[in-house]
């Protein structure tokens, strides 16, 4: 064993992973096309995983843009292209989500995670090493380590398929070393596969890369001239970068829009980068998942991190002894691996140093990175910790090659991996997953037959549920569960669609109140199916609920219920354009005699029109201020329509205006003021109307 032929023998490594995989998986194998495992989280973000598949194959199938969906958060639909997509395994898993369902893809895709990031580790561990048994032990650990086990169990498949990035590892370091155009070919071909996968791995990568080439190029290995190291740094960047622009550039057009910036506040403990930061216990404790000690680590990690559930990132210590053992005994050798896990490790710390539980206040590297534009606007950096799980592979596979040659007798040989073998799936012992099924009803299913939108009540922006039931109609819904909620004003002004789904009956007019009622702003927008679980609703909610279908659908009676859900089909009625107040205005106010909205710098009216046609409008607003007379500039879709000057005692403005087919906004734009008080807010004009007639 001191001379182990260097022959890779990635097949067998394969097999191997995928062996103990279906061992780990074994109780989910007779269910794979209809339960997932996981924990509670799962129940959530795993049924969003499967829906991904499912979304991305009809996608494919019906040759539709996989990053943009018109089924969810009807009629405005959702950007995908910075939500937890993983559009890669939903296209390398397409064929499969058609034969046999989303749920059996979302495990198959599981499996082969788990057996490719095995592979990939060995791989990587193995060109560093030369040592076929250390990087097999260093595959292990990386594959079956906390941090993966956990997103397995949260039912994260976009961070689960963490196979990717040792394969990246190891292209970019034969094409720093070996400088071959194939490998930084491949190199980049992973950066950009990582990329369609989790823009979290990304950006960690990217952080990995830099620090690689600084590492690299101020100190070269033996032999190694700088320059042609630095062209194939470029040529990995650059094919990377390349393949992955189609979704990038969207991705940070749709950051500004869907997620607002976020200020880092040192004293606010409820900032979510703080929240989402490793404490620097987290690293020297065993894993919560284990079967045995699972549950009394959990409770100390539970008063370390109250708030969220994603804190598993234990290194693992047969691991940490291993790497030790690699920088005593092959310090030349490790020291670069080194100084890049201790630089992950830094970063997944967050903005601020937390020990046990308490901020030091000490402001960290990770503090940096906010000041990135809409890359500070990252919440995971505890997730870095991926980057120092990976980084054991080759200091572990080094450890285990210098501790194996340094014993001379072959049976000692063995018997030192057969301890180290046992020691480590003693502590990554994983654990019995539950099983979790659908739990949509299967009403649903019937709803396939018809056509159009459902506005399904109440409102689940927060749970997966009503995924599980699309993947049964398959139509067009209002709202639904993603990990970065679009804005959605719509839902909550459009008269008719506003009392039902804030499940609040209306007390008077409200603006931009269609001539046809309720029923006019329903038929509009095409919602002609309304379903109701009423399971879902407290005693108090059901009484508010149940007065606004009496406002808004007086005398139907529901065409189907069951005491659990009830659904009603809306009547037909007269329709015609309708406005209301979209983005830039704050909520209602009201007084005795009057109701208002102020508005920011700038406030958007949505203008609809139902028909296939241009239609022609007329727009009566009302506004005053409390201060000096302000120019409003008016712009309706793409052109200026004109200017209106508002004076302190109101103005009426009217605007006969042609109506493209669809949404258009009337974009009114005036300077704002800060408003006096504490309440931040910035000011500029106050509409008393909007009517359109």
């Amino acid at each position: 064993m001191q001379h182990e032929s260097t022959k890779p023998q990635y097949g067998l490594a394969f097999l191997g992973y995928l062996l103990l995989t279906l061992l780990m998986y074994f109780p989910v194998l007779a269910h794979l096309g209809n339960a997932l495992p996981g924990g509670s989280v799962a129940r959530n973000d795993g049924w969003q995983n499967v829906w991904n598949l499912w979304w991305v194959q009809r996608a494919i199938a019906t040759r539709q843009d996989i990053f943009t969906t018109n089924l969810l958060y009807y009629p405005i639909g959702v950007d995908l292209h910075l939500q937890t997509l993983n559009a890669s395994n939903g296209v390398l898993f397409a064929a499969l989500t058609a034969l046999f369902g989303p749920i059996a893809s979302y495990n198959l895709a599981v499996i082969l995670a788990f057996a490719l990031a095995g592979l990939g580790a060995y791989a990587f561990g193995l060109r560093i090493s030369n040592h076929r048994i250390g990087a097999l032990i260093g595959g292990l650990i990386f594959t079956f380590s906390p941090f993966h086990l956990t997103k397995l169990w949260d039912g994260q498949l976009e961070l689960i398929a963490l196979q990717w990035l040792p394969f990246y590892a190891l292209f970019l370091l034969r094409a720093v070393e070996d400088r071959r155009w194939y490998d930084w070919l491949l190199a980049g071909v992973f950066l950009a596969l990582i990329g369609y996968t989790s823009w979290y791995y990304f950006l960690f990568v990217a952080f990995y890369s830099a620090l690689f080439a600084i590492l690299w190029f101020a100190f070269p290995p033996a032999g190694q001239p700088r320059l042609p190291m630095l062209a194939s740094l470029v040529g990995v960047s650059f094919v990377g970068m390349l393949l992955l622009l189609p979704a990038l550039l969207p991705a940070f057009g749709a950051a500004s829009t869907i997620m607002p910036p976020l200020v880092f506040d040192l004293a606010n403990p409820l900032d979510l980068r703080t929240i989402h930061s490793a404490d620097l216990i987290d690293f020297w404790l065993p894993s919560e998942l284990h079967p045995l000690w699972g549950a009394a680590v959990m409770r100390i990690t539970t008063q370390i991190h109250p708030i969220i559930s994603a804190r598993n990132v234990a290194l693992g210590y047969v691991a940490l002894v291993l790497a030790l053992a690699a920088a005593l005994l092959a310090r030349r050798q490790a020291w670069r691996w080194w100084v890049l896990m201790l630089g992950a490790l830094l970063m997944s710390l967050g903005p601020v140093l937390s020990i046990g539980g308490v901020q030091t206040g000490v402001l960290l590297p990770y503090a940096m990175l906010l000041n990135i534009p809409e890359v500070g606007r990252a919440n995971r950096p505890s997730h870095f910790v991926v980057i120092a799980t990976l980084m054991l592979v080759p200091l572990v596979a080094i450890g285990v090659s210098k501790l194996v040659t340094r014993i001379a007798q072959v049976r000692r040989q063995r018997m030192l991996i057969t301890v180290l073998v046992v020691l480590i799936a003693a502590e990554l012992w994983p654990p019995i997953f539950p099983l979790l099924t659908m739990s949509a009803h299967p009403y649903y299913a019937t709803l396939a037959a018809e056509s159009g939108p459902l506005m399904i009540l109440p409102p689940q922006i927060e749970v997966s549920d009503p995924l599980q039931a699309q993947m049964l109609h398959g139509r067009p819904m209002m709202g639904g569960f993603v990990s970065r909620t679009p804005p959605y004003a719509f839902a909550s002004q459009v008269n008719g669609i506003r009392q039902l789904w804030t499940m609040q009956p209306d007390t008077e007019a409200s603006f931009g109140q269609p001539p046809g009622g309720a029923l006019a702003g329903l038929n509009a927008y095409k919602i002609h199916r309304l379903v109701i679980e009423w399971d879902r609703l407290d005693a108090e909610q059901r009484t508010q609920l149940e007065a606004a279908l009496a406002q808004t659908l007086p005398g139907v009676s529901p065409d189907y219920s069951d005491g659990r859900l009830s659904s009603y089909r809306i009547p037909e009625a007269p329709t015609g354009p309708l406005i209301y107040l979209d983005s830039g205005w704050y909520p209602e106010e009201r007084n005795a005699t009057e109701r208002w909205h102020w508005m920011t710098e700038q406030g958007d009216i949505k203008i609809f029109n139902p028909f296939d046609h241009p239609t022609a409008v007329r727009i009566r607003l009302t506004a005053k201020l409390f201060r000096e007379d302000q120019t409003v500039d008016l712009a309706f879709g793409e052109h200026m329509a004109g200017q209106w000057v508002v004076g302190r005692a109101g103005s009426t403005l009217n605007l006969y205006l042609i109506a493209p087919p669809g949404e258009t906004a009337l974009r009114l734009r005036a300077p704002a003021i800060a408003e006096q008080g504490s309440s931040q807010r910035t000011l500029s004009i106050m509409l008393t109307s909007a009517e359109l007639r």
